[in-house]
């Protein structure tokens, strides 16, 4: 907001005719004494105009730039200054002999206001600047938060659920980007948060269930990997061990861990295989039933699935109504190749790079010991070597 202040001459018509009417009545001795007091008060007679419309502006961009926000009293300071300043104007004005009057106080208040402003304004684009890289900071590492989310959430069975929420946050985080490279920081600060919050949600689930999934197998699990590698020592043979979390197959011969490959599983692994079409990698002890080669290269060692367990289980969720009584068991689980791609995305068996797949075809036989857990505890078994 300006101000306009009327037109105040050094001297108007009418205070120099008051001037000269004294005159006569002044002693010669004090004439010089009056004519130099009356220069001084022409001097402040004039409303500093140009520093009160240089202090409003001041603060207007002090405003622009946040400083309500982030110089809150500094800015309050100027703008209690640019009153103060209109106050001692009116002051001022209110005396009837012009040449008396004195805007000097109104002066320095304006500009103090002015300077007041200006600090108000750097302290805000200091602050600004400072919350700007703290907002990058969190960003980033909420950016990263997002990115191991949907890592966390491969093979689990409501992972396309999960996935649509991380997809949402992947989306507000684009948004907020574009807010920081703006300047909204606000915004951004408020969709940064919710996707934490979205992040925050899907972990506790996946946390949750991925708890479920491991209680009271784990045990199990590592007895049948010590089973099997305690086979692999009494009949000086191979056998191989997959560790679904880990997602590595484990080469023993012998008792000792030979090798270890990176193996892609069912795309919905953290589960126990229930029936058909279910997409989970089983768990269980099985052995090597047939080895098939393609034409093509494609190689592919058959396991015993179903087993006697698995039949069980099967016929055991039919009773209880878990499965459908049309739903079939499933069979066909194999150790093939085409794996190495990152990612989880067979029916149910467990695919191992063409290179590593092409090296366990050709060492393993029939009969050889396959075992798949959901976790292995026991790295000091997983861990050893000749």
């Amino acid at each position: 907001m300006l101000f306009n202040f009327p037109h105040s001459p050094l001297f108007s018509a009418r205070s120099a005719m008051q001037i000269r009417r004294l005159l006569p009545v002044l002693s010669s001795g004090f004439t010089w004494v009056l004519l130099a007091a009356g220069a001084c008060f022409a001097a402040c007679a004039v409303p500093p105009k140009h520093t009160l419309e240089i202090a409003n502006r001041d603060i207007v961009y002090a405003e622009e730039e946040g400083a309500a926000q982030y110089a809150p009293e500094l800015l309050e300071a100027a703008k209690d200054s640019l009153d103060a300043s209109f106050r001692k104007i009116r002051v001022e004005q209110g005396e009837w002999f012009e040449p008396m009057r004195d805007y000097t106080p109104a002066f320095s208040a304006a500009l103090a206001a002015s300077h007041q402003a200006q600090a108000a304004a750097i302290a805000a684009l200091e602050a600004r600047r400072a919350r700007q890289t703290q907002l990058e900071g969190k960003f980033q590492e909420i950016s990263a938060n997002l990115q191991d989310a949907f890592q966390s959430i491969r093979g689990l069975p409501k992972h396309r659920a999960y996935n649509r929420n991380l997809t949402k946050a992947e989306l507000i985080l684009g948004a907020a980007q574009n807010q920081l490279y703006r300047g909204d920081l606000d915004p951004a600060d408020q969709k940064i948060l919710e996707v934490a919050n979205i992040v925050n949600g899907v972990r506790q689930s996946t946390g949750n269930y991925i708890a479920d999934y491991l209680r009271g197998n784990r045990d199990r699990w590592s007895k049948w990997a010590k089973e099997t590698v305690e086979v692999s020592a009494r009949q000086g043979n191979y056998a191989l061990i997959v560790d679904k979390s880990s997602h590595t197959c484990y080469l023993y011969y012998d008792g000792r861990l030979k090798k270890r490959y990176v193996a892609d599983l069912g795309a919905n692994w953290m589960a126990k295989k229930s029936m058909q079409g279910d997409k989970v990698t089983p768990e269980g002890k099985y052995r090597i039933i047939g080895k098939r080669q393609r034409p093509d290269g494609h190689k592919a060692l058959d396991l015993n699935y179903p087993n006697a367990e698995d039949i069980k289980r099967f016929n055991e969720g039919k009773r209880k109504g878990t499965i459908s009584r049309r739903a079939s068991i499933g069979y066909a689980i194999q150790i093939h190749s085409g794996g190495g791609r990152g990612q989880d995305w067979t029916a149910g068996c467990v695919a191992l790079a063409n290179p590593d797949m092409d090296e366990v075809f050709r060492i393993v036989g029939i009969n050889t010991p396959v075992t798949i857990v959901g976790a292995w505890d026991n790295k000091a078994v997983a861990d050893s070597r000749f």
